[in-house]
């Protein structure tokens, strides 16, 4: 089981490379780079996946594929507060 954990993290970081995700840790941002939230998310929606339907090999493919891509348009999903002005 923790096979496809680490699977879809690889799947997720490879995909994420591919897609050009950002390397450097922005922390004044909230664009999305390859390692914060790509691994999170993609660790996250395997756990869902595990509890709600069994871990294999397609889910672990398909969740791979989409956590980097949800972590590339983030910002255009969830747009930032804009405070006064």
């Amino acid at each position: 089981m923790i096979f496809y954990y680490i699977l879809s993290l690889a799947i997720s970081l490879v995909v994420g490379f591919i897609i050009r995700l950002p390397l450097k840790i922005d922390t004044n941002s909230f664009k999305g780079n390859l390692f914060f939230p790509t691994v999170f998310v993609t660790l996250g929606l395997m756990a869902i996946v595990d509890i709600l339907f069994n871990l294999n090999l397609v889910f672990s493919i398909i969740v791979g594929i989409l956590s980097p891509l949800f972590s590339k348009y983030v910002d255009v999903i969830f747009p930032g507060v804009s405070y006064g002005g």
